[in-house]
């Protein structure tokens, strides 16, 4: 009788230890909050192992196997200094950018409207608006975060509105959000940034550091009837991406922009006007500051860019110590995310950061074109580094 006893007691026993297994297993794939979210934890070679419970493991591209170097690093050889480059290819040619935090005699702080003209191998940056109520030096000012031309008119996307003067100017920024419209190119904006900085289409640091989603030459290509932005945490080594998306006719209109708050069966998007309500749609620690998505129309995938610095120190990271370049690919832009690589960028010395792809400058057919990026701005922008600089590559296709 006792040892019947002890078997039903320890069969009960199994069974609340499965139970309590099966749950706490369901936690780790699924995530409670969001089970969509799409996780990269650390990786080792191929292998992709996560560290967090909120989310599910992604897996490697299947579409695109790696990106390859087809040349060295090129470093831009006019006399203007700058970083971030968010850039588009405009309905006129060129390709627009802005420049934050110049270093020049006329401006030190803030940001510049810029024009981009020429080849990789032969090209001019050409200043076309000073933006002289656009001030103020890294984490206390203006910094530009996404270009995006759509029927001629540009948009630019900028944060730091507020000039938080407590904030630490060169460590994890990203506040206060605005887009600014131009219907000349660039030689005047809207709305007039005096005007906006105490009320930003997205105030704090929910959507605080966004770059717009461009397709190719004036946004032809686009794949629906909306404009797509991505936010990431922060300027550099930001840990979550975020995705909204505005009727493309209704941009300035920020009551018409709207967010992902959850996912329903099939990853299908739940979207809802207030962007506080927003989630992640993708969490990978340290890679996910200023993001660049771009539409590779061969490919019907959207191709991410995101970075790190690789030592972070209390007050800064490090513009000394190298920094990591990561790629993931998606079929739309909230994912799902599948990672293509990982790598170490340029040298410590360059210490690069902000990728950019300029579509003007990728061959849809040949998978080959340039990163434009920015280099290391140590010493207050004095290094020889700080300045555009480019590289060709080619992305490789997945033979399976």
């Amino acid at each position: 009788m006792q040892t019947r006893f002890n078997q039903i007691k320890l069969r009960a026993w199994s069974f609340a230890i499965l139970t309590v297994a099966s749950f706490l297993l369901s936690i780790r794939v699924s995530g409670i909050k969001n089970p969509n979210v799409d996780i990269i934890g650390h990786t080792t070679g191929s292998n992709i192992q996560s560290d967090t419970i909120d989310g599910h493991l992604i897996s490697k591209s299947t579409v695109i196997s790696g990106l390859k170097w087809l040349g060295p690093r090129m470093p831009y050889t006019g006399s203007l200094k700058a970083d971030t480059y968010p850039l588009t290819w405009a309905d006129d040619n060129l390709i627009y950018s802005s420049g934050g935090d110049p270093v020049s005699e006329k401006k030190n702080n803030g940001l510049e409207f810029l024009s981009i003209d020429g080849t990789p191998a032969n090209y001019t940056i050409s200043v076309v608006n000073e933006m002289p109520d656009f001030l103020g030096w890294g984490g206390q000012g203006l910094k530009p975060t996404g270009m995006l031309c759509r029927k001629g008119v540009l948009y630019l996307f900028g944060h730091n509105l507020g000039k938080q003067t407590n904030e630490n100017m060169e460590k994890c920024h990203g506040y206060d959000a605005q887009i600014f419209m131009s219907k000349d190119h660039g030689e005047t904006w809207f709305p007039d940034i005096k005007t906006v900085e105490n009320s930003p289409m997205f105030p704090g640091r929910d959507f605080g550091s966004p770059c717009f989603v461009n397709y190719g030459k004036d946004n032809a290509g686009a794949t629906d009837g909306f404009v797509y932005a991505l936010s990431g945490e922060g300027w550099a080594n930001g840990n979550h991406l975020k995705v909204g998306r505005v009727p493309a006719d209704r941009i300035m209109d920020a009551t018409a922009w709207e967010f992902i708050s959850k996912f329903r069966a099939g990853r299908k998007p739940v979207w809802v006007r207030n962007f506080r309500e927003s989630i992640p749609v993708l969490r990978d620690p340290g890679f996910l500051g200023y993001p660049e998505c771009v539409y590779i129309a061969s490919l019907k995938r959207y191709l991410l860019l995101g970075w790190r610095f690789k030592v972070e120190k209390p007050d800064k990271y490090s513009p000394d110590d190298g920094s990591e370049l990561a790629i993931y690919e998606s079929p739309k832009p909230w994912g799902p995310f599948a990672l293509v690589a990982k790598m170490d960028w340029e040298t410590p010395e360059v210490t690069p950061y902000n990728p950019r792809l300029p579509l003007k400058w990728f061959d849809n057919d040949k998978l080959e074109g340039y990163l434009l990026f920015s280099g290391s701005w140590r010493n207050g922008g004095s290094s020889e580094f700080y300045r555009a600089q480019v590289r060709r590559f080619k992305l490789e296709r997945n033979k399976q």
